[in-house]
């Protein structure tokens, strides 16, 4: 399946916050999961395929000596990221030749990023980006916007170089767009459920900057009480403001005029029963204050968890009610997604570890990310002796083959070996 990128040099694809230029019209333009399905480019897609991952997928669980190794039923890669990569290999086909660039991080994925590299595609900001590049773009670039979408004044500047952009924002991440612009419209302060600093909440939070409104970003449900107890007048705008993060807001923000009508969104990747909880206490708070009558008028709230997240959630949620020993969450470390994975084994009382790689695993300890500070720890003695189940999950920007290496590891570490039975 081709994808196809814009003829026009200045057209971006997506919702009109990515200035206005009108939705992307190639006609064979994924717009949902259905039509993801025929995605069979053995040039990306199958380099992150694994064979192991393939069966354990179909069978759900596998007995190799000691180990029971369990995997839920929706993992890893999710439609809209074959998507972003599908559009990448189109777009170097398309502009072969032309220097090509990414804006960040293509997804929150290191080896995908790396091969990125090695395509020959730059980076414009972040880890590994070239000083400078930004400022000398001009209309023989290409840019490539990830599939977090980007900040207006992002899309704005790539648009004043005139460089030719192909827009890989991912449908699901335009739906709070989308909502955020009509809350604007009609006198909503957003809320979002989402993480300061992300991506996808940046670009968010950058078109209600931009339309002239305001937004107030809540990362949990502590941040979330924060501002119920304000909502409900039991406490004052310094006590709202000092307990969330400063970039929650943004500047000048007044939440006496502001918050005096709120509609709630979520970043598309974070823990959707989290979500609801925020959103009902939001509006619990509201009923408090106005009452029945006028909270019509005073509380919005739209869900928008990716489909692909809920459904990972889910799985996620069945394969932790089997009480499996050990529940390891595959993904890179800058996935909002993938974290939220592991706070699943969190709930189900399951030993939960967010590890990034095969190369987080050795016999003697386990380096995994830690939930609640972001730090790297290390985990000795992780693995128990005798029998034991481990069940396996990936974010939705993890390649099959990495959580492939990491079953293998798993198991050799385990003083296993899979040989020919799977």
């Amino acid at each position: 399946m081709h994808y196809g990128v814009s003829q026009n040099a200045n057209c971006f694809p997506g919702h009109r916050f990515h200035l206005s230029c009108g939705r992307f019209a190639a006609p064979n333009y994924p717009r949902s999961s259905a039509s993801m399905t025929s995605y069979e480019d053995p040039e990306v897609r199958y380099t992150y395929r694994s064979t192991l991952v393939d069966q354990l997928r179909a069978e759900g669980e596998f007995q190799v000596g000691r180990i029971r190794l369990l995997m839920p039923q929706s993992f890893g890669f999710c439609w809209g990221v074959d998507r972003a990569l599908a559009m990448v290999n189109d777009a170097r086909k398309e502009y072969q030749g032309k220097p090509m660039w990414l804006l960040n991080s293509i997804i929150h994925n290191p080896r995908v990023n790396d091969d990125m590299g090695e395509m020959g595609i730059k980076f414009l900001k972040g880890k590994q980006s070239v000083p400078g590049a930004l400022e000398e773009l001009n209309e023989s670039d290409v840019v490539i916007v990830p599939a977090f979408s980007a900040m207006v004044e992002e899309m704005e500047d790539l648009k004043s170089r005139g460089v030719k952009v192909v827009d890989t924002t991912c449908p699901w991440v335009i739906k709070p767009h989308k909502r955020a612009e009509k809350y604007v419209r009609e006198g909503f302060t957003t809320v979002v459920h989402g993480t300061v600093g992300h991506d996808e909440t940046r670009a968010t939070c950058s078109l209600v900057r931009s339309l002239g409104g305001e937004f107030v970003i809540v990362h949990d449900m502590r941040e979330a009480e924060i501002l119920a107890r304000y909502l409900e007048g039991t406490l004052d705008a310094q006590e709202l403001l000092s307990g969330l993060h400063p970039q929650a807001v943004r500047k000048n923000f007044e939440p006496t005029p502001h918050l005096q009508r709120v509609g709630v969104i979520n970043q598309t990747t974070m823990l959707a029963s989290e979500s609801r909880s925020i959103a009902e206490r939001l509006r619990q708070a509201l009923l408090k204050r106005w009452g029945e009558q006028e909270l019509s008028d005073r509380f919005r709230d739209f869900d928008t968890i990716c489909q692909a997240t809920q459904e990972n959630q889910d799985a996620a949620t069945a394969v932790v009610d089997s009480s499996p020993d050990l529940f390891l969450v595959v993904g890179g470390y800058d996935s909002s997604n993938t974290r939220n994975l592991a706070r699943v084994g969190d709930a189900a009382g399951v030993p939960a570890w967010h590890i990034q790689g095969p190369d987080c695993i050795s016999v003697d300890c386990l380096e995994y990310r830690e939930r609640h500070t972001g730090e790297i720890k290390t985990k000795k003695d992780w693995l128990p002796e005798g029998p034991i189940s481990v069940a396996f999950t990936a974010g939705a920007s993890t390649p099959d083959a990495i959580l492939g290496q990491v079953v293998e590891r798993v198991v050799a570490v385990a003083g296993e070996s899979l040989g020919q039975e799977v």
